[in-house]
């Protein structure tokens, strides 16, 4: 594999494309657009919901399905059509509120690409804020969700960043394999159907492309980029990931962030030592 062979790169948003402050630099668009000049195809893969990461895809004028909610959605950028989506097993995932209840913790609930909350908090408006769309208030989440037809894609306690892994420890140990709960932010703890990942969904995406997953790229910084690090045929860790991410991935870059993503754009794909 010559680093000019890659045709599919996948794109972590928070952490590695973007940082708090949601900017995408010009540098960053540029690399990204000699990219696809080369005839890549490129793709954003992010817990993020379609809505908001729809407005990232815009801003870098890509024209393919985003992987979404942690791979549980598959939706093309620009004609729209749901290529796939799964959403959560209903018993679980009104289990998952109700241990989240127990134990005061702030929930988001993702039903038909709306954000709903039990009530606006700071963990509400944070979220809100991050993902550049409105939160929208309904109470009691259980009562919320009171049918199979209403079964979140997504479920995410918003929670301080020094409780994350300790919440994301705790639902892994009690849903095991009846859901798959990972770490997307320092304050992230997200649930999705089990058979749901990054690593799922841009498998899938390779072989619709008809892409050897030996010439898919993937970039990413966290936790819930692992399966998708370890599909890739070439896996990325920018150098703000956490250990396990560095240890998982197959370089990593020296630059942080966005300037890592260029680095790795330039190293592999454009041939710019």
């Amino acid at each position: 594999m010559t680093k000019l062979d890659y045709k599919l790169l996948a794109l972590d948003l928070d952490g590695t494309l973007i940082d708090d402050s949601l900017v995408i630099t010009e540098p960053t668009k540029k690399a990204i657009a000699q990219a696809i000049e080369r005839g890549v195809v490129v793709t954003l893969a992010t817990g993020r919901m379609f809505r908001s990461a729809l407005i990232f895809a815009r801003e870098l004028n890509l024209a393919a399905p985003l992987i979404c909610y942690q791979g549980a959605m598959v939706r093309h950028s620009t004609t729209g059509e749901t290529v796939f989506h799964q959403s959560l097993p209903f018993d679980q995932a009104r289990a998952f509120i109700e241990l989240a209840q127990k134990r005061n913790l702030h929930v988001n609930a993702y039903v038909d690409d709306h954000i709903y909350v039990a009530e606006m908090n700071e963990a509400a408006s944070y979220y809100a804020n991050l993902a550049r769309v409105p939160a929208e208030v309904v109470g009691n989440l259980l009562n919320f969700i009171d049918r199979p037809e209403k079964a979140p894609t997504k479920l995410v306690i918003v929670t301080k960043e020094e409780q994350t892994l300790a919440v994301v420890e705790e639902f892994q140990a009690t849903f095991a394999n009846s859901l798959y709960v990972t770490r997307s932010h320092a304050r992230f703890t997200e649930a999705v159907h089990p058979e749901c990942s990054k690593g799922i969904a841009l498998k899938a995406l390779a072989q619709s492309l008809n892409i050897p997953i030996e010439q898919v790229m993937a970039i990413g910084d966290n936790l819930n980029d692992l399966p998708m690090l370890e599909t890739a045929g070439l896996s990325i860790a920018v150098a703000n990931a956490g250990p396990v991410v560095k240890a998982t991935a197959g370089y990593v870059t020296q630059g942080e962030v966005s300037e890592g993503v260029i680095e790795a754009i330039n190293r592999f794909i454009l041939g710019n030592n």
